[in-house]
């Protein structure tokens, strides 16, 4: 579903977004069908309540993109092969192309009409923890400014307001969700920000993301294979408001149908060598794909018959994720083909496609749609509202350093941050989640608000929004 170093621009020609593990929220009833109202109170303790956020996190280890590699402006859509290709006389070298298992993916198309929430406050006193990717550190920041960095780590300000302000509401949402919880999630903070950026923020701050009453884990990716997919495919936990959803742009989106060639010498050595499989010579028993979802993103794969393996000491499943991580590719939407001696791997967009495609979001704005229409858009029966103010934030601001940095790990509060305590506003970057929850404390949570929470919303694709346009 995934601003940055513009130096790297020609070099990887591509857009990323921070890739989210993430974890996904729970919620409880819905007040008052009818009368919505914007301010909801006590969103977090209820949240903390929640088992879900702490499930996912073990499920997937995906490859973080560098942040040298985010740069949303380039518009090249091909990658050069990585290796050579070479010939070869063999008949088995003639070409075969992997197949997809048959499935029937029902994407949700809809587009709510605007939500009408205008109402702002200020964040400024409110402090939040998160992990840099950019500096390495964790650093504390005031609201305000954590997600103007955020924001211009994740698109910058070349895309039209309305895309920037549904990241910016996005990404509000989840720095509550996790803080709700007790997550240090893995962001990027890019400093240096402009006006129109931070006017963006002001023209929204306060605003989340609500799913009955309670603030969502608004995950997002950089772009999808035409539909996002969902938190069952990717966490194996699914969740009323994270589903697969059409993204009807993303095919304009400079990650798609990037191909990635590698000759089957270097696709043997990288399996070889990062894992304890051994190939034999059937280059078409290689790669099987066992499951897929949400159209081209692929589920369980066997290599040479294996469906697990030993990565970095660890027994794990084989599945579109892992050759993400083996061969560098950007999303597990890909086809795989075979062709004299060279293997080529065509992805379609970049990242896990949970949540809202960012590139989506940004195309969708260029066609008229609101923030809060993509927001509710992506998010499935969601509203968008003005958000009570977080205490537990509000006290860590009051908090000397020296206690900061005892709660989050020896957190770090930047001299920036010091400095935003007096008002001055200085510059913010990426998503990806990371909790600090071991397995066997997720493996014990108990599993009764996760029955109840699906059982609820069993037939919810046939009956999931109103105000269908």
């Amino acid at each position: 579903m995934i601003s940055w170093n513009r130096k790297m621009a020609a070099k990887y020609g591509s857009a990323a977004a921070g890739i989210v593990i993430a974890a996904v929220s729970f919620v409880l009833s819905y007040q008052g069908s009818s009368d919505f109202k914007h301010t909801y109170k006590d969103s977090e303790p209820k949240a903390v309540k929640t088992t879900s956020a702490t499930q996912v996190c073990t499920f997937v280890d995906y490859r973080k993109a560098s942040i040298n590699e985010y740069d949303m402006t380039v518009t090249e859509s091909v990658q050069k092969a990585k290796t050579s290709k070479t010939k070869s006389n063999s008949k088995k070298d003639l070409g075969f192309t992997v197949k997809m298992p048959q499935q029937n993916t029902k994407a949700v198309d809809v587009k709510n009409s605007p939500n009408g929430c205008y109402e702002t406050r200020s964040i400024q006193n409110e402090y939040y923890t998160v992990h840099d990717i950019i500096s390495g550190s964790t650093v504390t920041l005031n609201g305000h400014e954590m997600l103007c960095r955020m924001v211009n780590s994740e698109i910058g300000d070349s895309w039209g307001n309305e895309a920037i302000k549904a990241q910016v509401v996005a990404a509000y949402s989840y720095l509550r969700f996790n803080d709700s919880i007790g997550a240090v999630p893995t962001v990027g903070l890019k400093s240096g920000y402009s006006s129109k950026l931070e006017s963006c923020v002001n023209a929204v701050e306060g605003q989340a993301v609500f799913y009955n009453g309670n603030i969502i884990n608004a995950v997002y990716s950089a772009s999808t294979a035409g539909c996002s997919t969902t938190s069952q495919d990717i966490w194996g936990t699914s969740y009323p408001y994270l589903q697969c959803v059409k993204s009807q742009y993303d095919n304009e989106d400079p990650n798609w149908g990037i191909e990635t060639q590698l000759t089957k010498e270097k696709v043997k050595s990288i399996i070889e060598k990062n894992t304890d499989i051994k190939l034999s010579d059937k280059i078409e028993n290689w790669f099987i794909i066992n499951s897929a979802h949400s159209g081209k993103y692929i589920g369980s794969v066997s290599i040479d018959g294996h469906s697990s393996c030993r990565i970095n000491g660890k027994d794990t499943d084989i599945t579109g994720i892992t050759l993400c991580n083996l061969f560098d590719i950007k999303s597990n939407a890909m086809d795989i083909s075979y062709k004299n001696g060279v293997f080529t791997f065509k992805s379609y967009g970049w990242g896990h496609g949970v949540g809202m495609s960012q590139w989506g979001a940004c195309l969708y704005a260029r066609h008229g749609w609101t923030y809060d229409q993509i927001l509710t858009h992506y998010y499935l029966n969601t509203k968008i509202g003005i958000t009570s103010e977080n205490s537990k934030a509000v006290e860590r601001g009051k908090k000397a350093v020296s206690e900061n940095e005892n709660d989050a790990d020896a957190v770090s509060v930047s001299a920036d941050s010091k400095a935003e305590k007096s008002d001055s506003k200085s510059p913010a970057d990426s998503n990806d989640d990371s909790l600090n929850k071991d397995e066997s404390q997720i493996q014990n949570e108990s599993q009764s608000e996760i029955d109840d929470t699906e059982n609820e919303d069993d037939n919810y694709l046939e009956n999931n929004v109103t105000d269908k346009k």
